[in-house]
C-alpha cells in the first residue's frame, strides 16, 4: 500500500507562513544594519533618498514645475523655483501624503542600497529581480505620490469609457491602490533581497573566520 499524504491543518500553513515571513523579516534587519554600519552604503542610502524625495516632491502637484523649467522664464526664476521645492521636501513631513511620499522614498533608496550591495557581489539574478519588482514599485509610487495628476490623466480616458462619468472618482480610488501596491512591492523586494544579502554576508563572515584560523595554525 502506498502512503497517503497527510495534509497539514490550516492552522499549521499559517503557522509556518508566518515563521518563514518572520525570519526573513529578522534576517532582512540584520543585514540592513550591515549595510548601513558601512560608510559608503550609508552614503548610497542618503543620496538615493534624497534624490527620491526631491524627485516625487518635484512632481508631486503635477507637471507643473516641469513646464516651468522648459519654459521661457529666466535662469534666476528657474533657480529660485527648484530651491522652493526644497521647502516643499520639508512640509511632507507636515502631513500624511506628504509622509506618504517620504515613506516610499525611504522604501526605494533602501532598495537602491541593496542592489548595488547585491551588483557589487555578482549577485546577478537578485539584482535583476530586485531592479524589477522593485521598479514597478517606484512606478505605482511616482503614479499614486509623485505625480498623482499625471495618474489620474492616465487612468481617466480608460476608466471614463468603463465607469462613464464616475471615472474620476474611480481614478482617485486607483490611485489609493497603486500606493498601496507600491509599498508592498517595495517591502517586498527589501526582504527578498536583504535575505539574499544576509547571505552573502554570513558566508563572507565565515570565510573571514575560516581564513583567520587558518593563519593562526588553528
Amino acid at each position: 500500500m502506498g502512503h497517503r499524504k497527510v495534509k497539514r491543518p490550516f492552522s499549521r500553513l499559517l503557522r509556518d507562513i508566518w515563521e518563514s515571513f518572520y525570519d526573513r523579516c529578522r534576517y532582512t534587519l540584520v543585514s540592513l544594519r550591515e549595510l548601513f554600519c558601512r560608510p559608503k552604503y550609508l552614503v548610497c542610502f542618503i543620496v538615493s533618498l534624497i534624490f527620491f524625495l526631491y524627485f516625487l516632491t518635484f512632481f508631486r502637484d503635477g507637471n507643473g514645475n516641469w513646464q516651468l523649467l522648459w519654459s521661457g522664464l529666466d535662469f534666476g526664476r528657474k533657480i529660485e523655483m527648484l530651491g522652493r521645492v526644497w521647502l516643499a521636501v520639508g512640509a511632507n513631513f507636515t502631513s500624511w501624503y506628504g509622509l506618504a511620499i517620504v515613506l516610499i522614498a525611504v522604501l526605494q533608496a533602501t532598495v537602491i542600497m541593496q542592489l548595488v550591495f547585491a551588483w557589487r557581489h555578482r549577485q546577478k539574478n537578485q539584482v535583476i529581480d530586485g531592479a524589477s519588482t522593485g521598479g514597478i514599485g517606484a512606478i505605482f509610487g511616482f503614479i499614486a505620490l509623485g505625480c498623482p495628476t499625471c495618474g489620474v490623466g492616465l487612468l481617466t480616458p480608460i476608466l471614463t469609457t468603463i465607469a462613464g462619468a464616475g471615472a474620476m472618482a474611480m481614478a482617485e480610488t486607483f490611485s489609493n491602490v497603486f500606493t498601496i501596491l507600491a509599498l508592498l512591492l517595495l517591502f517586498y523586494t527589501i526582504l527578498k533581497l536583504g535575505y539574499n544579502n544576509f547571505v552573502t554576508i554570513s558566508a563572507a563572515a565565515a570565510n573571514k573566520t575560516k581564513e583567520e584560523k587558518h593563519a593562526t595554525g588553528n
